[in-house]
């Protein structure tokens, strides 16, 4: 048995030991991951509606992925996935048959089958049948409509023993419990479930291995950890202090220091505010205030800018991230924002209150996710007005996380005005995924003519990026 494998090629000779220098420290480091290999394999079952009638007439009841591997350095170090309906047997191939076979895509699988026939489980982790010793981390993961894997149970971390003789390893979620099904789901609503898109579910197993090259037959003791020496040279400690550069240009905005334009922001009925801002650092940020300083300002004697269609706040925001292209401060922004919105609406409920004797309580708890999504809006917004395209796009991704069947339809329409391509293929995949929930709104049934276009499209398995004017598509006869 010892003889089966090689032995790595770092086990083999012994690399020559750094030489110190004058004034080094020594330093001896005994790792146990110098070995680990990780790999990600994704896995797509498509027609899964078929899969039971497809299953039965193949006289098994689970399917199995193709043979992916691992460890570059060890040939048994190879794996498939196991998936059965029904939380049935994980048998996904008949073992008198795989060895008689002379059909390679049928004798592979012969090294998958050594294991207990009573495995019952709905997601599997296989690993092909050898006898010596591994250790391995497992996780799995389903993709959702959005298309995110999100995770299936824990991370798991085994050390699967040496045997005498060959077998495989299996792990899964529910392998060991009593409920089958992914998360918990019956076929039935599986099928119906935000996990299957277009018939098809696709997973993702994530595993991370640490070969033993040795076996306990063939060697007195096995040792896994790797020493190495290295030598740290002290040097002179020189103490270089943090870039100030962003913090120094926001206070430019913040202070007004040396300012030559006034951003005036006048919106609805919100308190107008203005901003002391620069015209070397907005027109190097933003072409749009590069043209706007050129021409609609070229003889005013204020040099002030009106802008009439963005809110105060979502002004702000712009202008925090135009002077530092910093997330976080639009974030902090939009946070403050909403801390002295909410405190002025308590503030002027309290005194409408104490002014009359029958007025009712006022509730002062505000719509902490309908604001934000508000926010972010606007501020989608005015970086598409601006052209601001890096801002653009994480708001965009900011509001993808956000959806929900109450703001599915206005995020679909927000999509459509802005050209927030991504926004909107979200919007489209979540409102089919949630379709019995979604076309009951109002807001639904108000779509623009050309959103509902878009939705029936994408239902229809068309992309409607894909279709819009302009958009050059291939020769059918290429």
């Amino acid at each position: 048995l010892g003889a089966a494998r090689l032995p790595s090629e770092e086990s083999t000779f012994a690399k020559p030991k750094p030489q110190p220098t004058p004034g080094a420290l020594a330093k001896t480091t005994t790792s146990y991951a110098s070995n680990v290999v990780k790999r990600d394999f994704v896995w797509e079952v498509s027609g899964l509606s078929w899969l039971e009638q497809q299953l039965a007439q193949e006289g098994r009841e689970c399917t199995s992925s193709d043979i992916f591997h691992v460890h570059p350095n060890d040939s048994d170090s190879k794996y498939v996935l196991v998936y059965s309906p029904r939380g049935a047997s994980l048998l996904h191939a008949d073992a008198n048959v795989c060895d008689e076979s002379s059909d390679w895509d049928i004798y592979k699988f012969r090294d998958f089958l050594f294991f207990d026939e009573n495995l019952r489980g709905t997601l599997a982790l296989v690993r092909g049948a050898d006898s010596f010793g591994t250790n391995l981390c497992y996780r799995f993961f389903v993709r959702d409509a959005r298309g995110d894997f999100r995770p299936w149970g824990e991370a798991r971390r085994v050390a699967v023993p040496a045997r005498d003789h060959v077998a495989c390893f299996v792990g899964g979620p529910d392998l060991e419990t009593e409920a089958k099904g992914l998360f918990g789901l019956t076929f039935e609503e599986l099928l119906g479930s935000e996990w299957v898109v277009d018939d098809s579910i696709t997973f993702k197993v994530e595993v991370e291995e640490s070969v033993v090259f040795s076996h306990p037959s063939a060697v007195p003791q096995i040792r896994l950890g790797k020493a190495d020496v290295t030598f740290e040279q002290k040097t002179p400690s020189v103490e270089v202090p943090p870039s100030t550069l962003q913090a120094d240009l926001l206070s430019l905005l913040i202070e007004g220091r040396h300012s030559d334009v006034s951003i005036e922001a006048v919106y609805g009925e919100a308190a107008p505010a203005t901003f002391s801002a620069h015209t070397n650092i907005l027109s190097q940020r933003s072409d749009v205030f590069a043209a706007a300083f050129s021409h609609e300002m070229r003889e005013s004697a204020t040099r002030t800018l009106t802008v009439t269609d963005v809110p105060p706040p979502a002004l702000k925001a712009l202008l925090h991230f135009l002077y530092t292209d910093d997330f976080d401060e639009v974030l902090k922004v939009l946070r403050e924002e909403a801390t002295h919105a909410a405190g002025t609406d308590a503030g002027d409920a309290a005194s409408s209150s104490a002014g009359s004797s029958s007025a009712a309580p006022i509730s002062c708890a505000p719509e902490d996710a309908q604001q934000s999504i508000a926010q972010l809006q606007a501020v989608l917004a005015a970086a598409h007005k601006y052209g601001v395209l890096r801002l653009l796009r994480w708001a965009e991704g900011q509001l993808c996380d956000k959806l929900s069947c109450e703001m599915a339809c206005s995020l679909l329409s927000l999509a459509h005005v802005y050209g927030a391509t991504e926004l909107e293929r979200n919007c489209l995949a979540f409102m089919k995924a949630n379709m019995a929930n979604v076309v009951k709104r109002a807001d639904f049934a108000a779509l623009a003519p050309e959103a509902l276009v878009k939705f029936n499209m994408h239902c229809a398995g068309v992309d409607p990026a894909e279709e819009e004017p302009g958009r050059k598509r291939k020769r059918d006869d290429e």
